[in-house]
């Protein structure tokens, strides 16, 4: 059965124009409603983390590229059918943050990366892995927003601990309404969006291998206690006319907003509803970080894991009933949790585990019901990384933790059985909805 899923499109930087979904057929990911479709069957994502993915498949890498090879075969074994991955970098005076970049000065690109994210997207696809692709990152540690503020203003980045957090908020919101920096990210994005792929000869807006792009990595609008209404609507203005300029060059990808949900909309499920229904944003996504968010203690992990999962349950249950009155999909595409006490490998996973058999179950009792759940993405594999090893690791990857977070602290590696287990469970069910056509085919 066909999508009945259309949608406006705004033309490329000129004006509106009215423009076909991605449809669901040839291989590309379409939405009919509350669910995501492939070639007229239900499709539910199945998905992990591994932003590190292009760095990893450079050719320049020094331990090569089997590694990525060997942790994508890991991935498809357990089920695995998409990847959110880091398809932008640009290089920054911050400490710690990700290298080699893809953009290594203002419009000019590094070959290498964009190379590793070739082969990335050649071997996904072999495997019939989707990839969902994020533009821009509002945090500091590959680049991101700070950059190019720092390339515009000719200022020195301003990584997350370099000032309080709401003047650091502050700061960052000034990318949505600086001319300068929009032009320079929006030539990255017709650059990626244009590429020929260097192995298939594919263009990438014309490679079903990629299921959507993302607008950023947890884009926020910025918090200034005084005029939040109107930060929000600075900021959804963004994401309206940024989601139309994709469109505009590329009509067969589905775009989402790489948003946190309730977290990174000015703590309002109303601007969660609002931020969802803006044109051009075609799924839900929503994220969940216990710790971030100081509901969990590793220290004290069994004293804090009942109040964690009492929240967790909250916060998912909220954005699912915002999906479902969107009708729309929602993807988890972040979820992370420490191991019991210290990130060192070997350390139990019991809370971790916990907490992720919690959401599975909802997200398949809300899909059994035909609900909005439509899959998630865990963060994040490290696979056969081995920990303490970081960017000093051969492969410049290592354990596979953002280059700022200490190694292994949220990564699920080959080692953990009982983690792994518990994926393989979840995706075989999701699989198996799929397979019966899902609840609205």
């Amino acid at each position: 059965m066909a999508p009945r899923f259309q949608r406006l499109a705004l033309a490329a930087a000129v004006s509106a124009s009215l423009g076909l979904a991605a449809m669901g057929s040839d291989g590309f990911i379409g939405v009919d409603g509350r669910h995501f479709v492939r070639d007229g069957r239900a499709w539910y994502v199945c998905g992990a983390n591994l932003w590190y993915g292009a760095n990893l498949g450079r050719p320049s890498n020094p331990a090569g590229r089997a590694r990525l090879v060997r942790e994508l075969d890991r991935l498809e074994k357990l089920g695995v059918n998409n990847l959110r991955v880091l398809g932008a970098s640009e290089q920054s005076s911050v400490p710690k943050t990700v290298r080699p970049a893809i953009q290594t000065s203002p419009g000019v690109y590094n070959e290498d990366v964009l190379a590793g994210l070739d082969f990335l997207a050649r071997e996904a696809g072999r495997r019939h892995m989707t990839l969902v692709i994020f533009l821009n990152n509002f945090w500091d540690w590959s680049g991101g927003v700070p950059q190019y503020l720092s390339w515009t203003t000719g200022k020195p980045a301003q990584g997350v601990d370099y000032a309080p957090w709401k003047d650091w908020n502050r700061l960052q919101s000034t990318f949505y309404t600086d001319a300068a920096a929009q032009d320079l990210y929006r030539r990255y994005v017709a650059m990626i969006l244009g590429r020929t792929n260097s192995l298939t000869g594919v263009r990438y807006r014309d490679d079903p291998t990629i299921m959507a792009w993302e607008l950023a990595n947890e884009p926020r609008p910025g918090e200034r206690d005084e005029d939040n209404d109107v930060v929000f609507q600075t900021f959804l203005g963004w994401v309206e006319s940024t989601a139309g300029y994709i469109h505009g060059l590329d009509s067969r990808h589905l775009v989402t907003t790489g948003s946190e949900g309730y977290m990174g909309c000015l703590y309002d499920d109303a601007r969660v509803k609002r931020l969802n229904a803006a044109k051009g944003i075609d799924y839900m996504v929503f994220h969940i970080w216990p710790k971030n968010w100081r509901w969990f203690d590793a220290a004290r992990s069994e004293a804090t894991i009942g109040d964690t999962l009492r929240q967790e349950r909250d916060y998912a249950a909220r954005h699912l009933a915002i999906a479902d009155a969107l009708n729309k999909p929602a993807v988890v595409e972040e979820f992370g949790l420490d191991r019991d006490g210290q990130p060192a490998l070997g350390t139990p996973t019991k809370c971790r585990d916990r907490y992720y058999a919690q959401l599975f179950g909802m997200i398949e009792e809300s899909a059994g019901r035909g609900g909005s759940a439509a899959g998630s993405n865990f963060w994040t594999w490290g696979g056969e990384g081995r920990p303490p090893l970081l960017g000093d690791a051969p492969d410049g990857v290592g354990a596979g933790d953002m280059p700022q977070e200490p190694p292994g602290l949220n990564g699920v590696f080959d080692c953990d059985t009982s983690t792994l287990k518990l994926l393989a469970s979840h995706f075989a069910v999701l699989r198996r909805r799929a397979d019966g056509g899902g609840p609205s085919l």
